[in-house]
């Protein structure tokens, strides 16, 4: 809640919760009227416009736009949010911090056997080796963590049907904020909107191109980013299976990435490494060709 307030005051969409009567953020209110009800903590916040990204068919301009965001957001963070509490987002074994990816170990049976649980052992042990060893080597920060296509909201400004241009007006959901590196909040943002995309491998390119007009990535860090966006598809669809087996009736919803989320992490090894970076760099690169005075 405290990081919402703080980006909200610094300009970003950000809702922001409505005070009670005694001046509080939040209250602690019975369930029911029986004795011995549940008690919960509630909070009201504002509301924010938009429709999430997973409801529109995006476009390079959007893409770019979420790519500056997921910069913006961590770099702020990073550099002014001041609060005692601020400790508590080293959070060490936390399964979504693209750190613990080799976590996932654990997790795995989840999957049965079969060429998904192949390909994602594949990940974990290329991540322990290449990802792993240079964590130390890159730009450290606070990571929103979950800027998924649910959790941005957009709208249009423009009224053409054929090519809107949209804005974001919303972010939402800061339950998996941590302290990570930036490169981990941009392989993040590019799973995501690799999810409902028509053509997912020109996604990165265009996500990137926009991060990196706030915040350039290092040679180490672009170098990882093929593996973090497949630890990313990994976490999340491993956590999904996992979870899906002790929830069963909520697997409709714990199995929506799951739904192109196979598929594209399998086009992604079959493409290949190389030639998904140069997908990713070469739309980038066009970015700054078309910037330079």
């Amino acid at each position: 809640t405290q990081a919402m307030m703080f980006l909200s005051a610094e300009g970003f969409p950000s809702a922001t919760p409505y005070l009670t009567k005694d001046g509080n953020i939040m209250s602690l209110e019975s369930g029911g009227t029986r004795p011995g009800s549940k008690k919960y903590m509630v909070r009201l916040l504002t509301y924010l416009p938009g429709t999430p990204v997973a409801k529109i068919t995006t476009n390079a301009q959007i893409l770019y736009e979420i790519g500056k965001l997921a910069a913006s957001v961590d770099k702020v963070l990073s550099e002014k949010f001041q609060h005692p509490s601020v400790k508590s987002l080293h959070r060490g074994q936390f399964i979504w911090n693209l750190a613990n990816v080799p976590l996932l170990d654990q997790y795995i049976y989840a999957l049965g056997q079969n060429k998904y649980r192949a390909v994602v052992e594949q990940v974990i042990e290329q991540f322990k080796g290449k990802v792993i060893p240079k964590l130390s080597s890159f730009q450290a920060c606070i990571n929103h963590g979950d800027l998924n296509d649910h959790n941005i909201l957009v709208d249009s400004s423009s009224a053409s049907l054929e090519n809107p241009q949209y804005r974001v007006s919303g972010i939402l959901d800061f339950s998996d904020m941590s302290y990570g590196y930036y490169v981990f909040e941009v392989a993040i943002a590019i799973m995501y909107m690799m999810i409902e995309s028509p053509d997912p491998l020109s996604v990165g390119g265009h996500v990137l191109a926009g991060f990196e007009s706030i915040l350039p990535l290092t040679a180490e860090e672009r170098g990882a980013l093929f593996l973090l966006v497949s630890g990313r598809f990994a976490q999340s669809l491993v956590i999904a299976a996992h979870t899906a087996l002790l929830y069963p009736e909520n697997k409709e919803y714990l199995t929506i990435t799951a739904k192109t989320g196979w598929k594209h992490l399998m086009t992604m090894f079959e493409v290949g490494q190389e030639a998904v970076e140069k997908t990713w760099f070469e739309t980038a690169h066009a970015y700054t060709t078309a910037l330079a005075p």
